[in-house]
């Protein structure tokens, strides 16, 4: 145990017989909330149930707001470009200077630093070499690193020189009753037939996101039965690609953020969710369609046989010409043949009480 784990809210006593409260442990998170995504706000509420106060350190405000947290605290960041990423060049390298600044301040003040990544790298970057610069200082002042798999470990040790014993696999939490139905049928919004199969990509459209093969693949795979559902807000270079597309039969665009209250439904209306990205370390789309105990199409990957059993995936090889309209096709068949996946089994390993339990113990350098 280090110097920061007496933080649970209990009282002792000290020779002179005093008593003395214990302070519960002050975590301040990055974001805690996030209107895009429930995976902040499930893991926020789940490391409060375990007797943790967890600040909000709101985006944007991360250098005015660290002054506050004291010896023992824990500063929890889930996005770290956000505070030194910039597409201009003499910014990138302020901002930089000033958050390793707020990265010293907070080592001196003795307070924790850690780091959960989500991603190698962000999505977009501008200068790489500044960027892995960037990313392995973060590492070596973060006091513990938290990976959603030991393939991403694995990756971080690697491309940042990290050792292992700084690196701490806790799993992305389940989906399980936080997209409530709203009883739409979103078949029939779509002008889709009860019998008909029904492909969906849910979620931001962006290129990375392979959407440009997926549409390809289901074109040279469709029949007058088949549906592809694309739902999402589309970034510019991707809105305007996808108003171009010539061969637009059977597929369905619905090109906005969708809101949370639809989500359920129209997960529970499709037979496959595709998600055909060109990167993965771990995603969150298909913890959310394994939360629905729906079949997913993605390239293989380390991810899928770290988080899924038998039956739940139908993986492809990227760089196969016909692999990802041979895995929409192979998955079809996987639907008919009415398997039942041991979804419950899976599920159970993702529950948020355990994933709390997990990161205290890290906090408190029992991980």
């Amino acid at each position: 145990m280090n110097g920061f784990a007496d933080i649970t809210n209990e009282t002792s006593s000290n020779d002179s017989g005093e008593v003395r409260e214990r302070r519960a442990m002050k975590v301040w998170m990055w974001p805690k909330s996030s209107e895009l995504n429930f995976y902040n706000d499930l893991l926020t509420d789940s490391l409060s149930r375990e007797g943790m106060e967890v600040k909000d350190l709101k985006h944007g405000k991360l250098m005015l707001q660290v002054g506050q947290a004291k010896a023992g605290d824990i500063v929890h960041i889930h996005w770290m470009h956000h505070a030194y990423q910039n597409r201009n060049l003499l910014l990138f390298l302020v901002k930089s200077f000033i958050f390793i600044m707020t990265m010293l301040y907070l080592k001196v003040r003795r307070v924790q630093l850690v780091w959960t990544i989500h991603n190698l790298y962000p999505h977009q970057v501008s200068f790489p070499a500044l960027e892995r610069f960037m990313r392995t200082i973060i590492c070596k002042f973060c006091s513990k690193l938290l990976v959603a798999s030991e393939s991403i470990k694995r990756k971080v040790m690697r491309e940042f020189g990290v050792p292992a014993g700084k690196l701490f696999v806790v799993k992305h939490g389940h989906y399980l009753g936080v997209y409530k139905s709203k009883g739409i049928d979103c078949r029939k919004a779509y002008g889709i037939s009860e019998d008909a199969d029904v492909y969906l990509f849910l979620g931001a459209i962006k290129a990375y996101k392979g959407v440009e093969d997926l549409i390809e693949a289901f074109n040279a795979m469709k029949s007058r039965q088949s549906y592809l559902i694309i739902a999402g807000k589309a970034d510019k270079q991707m809105e305007s690609y996808l108003k171009h597309v010539e061969d637009k039969e059977n597929i369905k665009l619905d090109l906005r953020f969708i809101p949370n209250e639809e989500v359920a439904d129209l997960i529970s209306a499709v037979d496959v969710m595709v998600m055909p990205y060109k990167e993965i370390t771990t995603s969150g789309s298909a913890i959310l369609g394994l939360s629905f105990r729906k079949l997913i199409v993605m390239p293989d990957n380390d991810f899928i046989d770290e988080y899924f059993k038998e039956d739940m995936v139908v993986r492809y090889n990227p760089a196969d010409y016909n692999g990802l309209e041979n895995a929409m096709k192979a998955a079809l068949n996987v639907k008919k043949e009415h398997k039942t996946p041991q979804y419950e089994e899976v599920l159970r390993e993702l529950e948020w009480s355990t994933i709390a339990q997990k990161i205290k113990k890290v906090y408190q350098g029992w991980g």
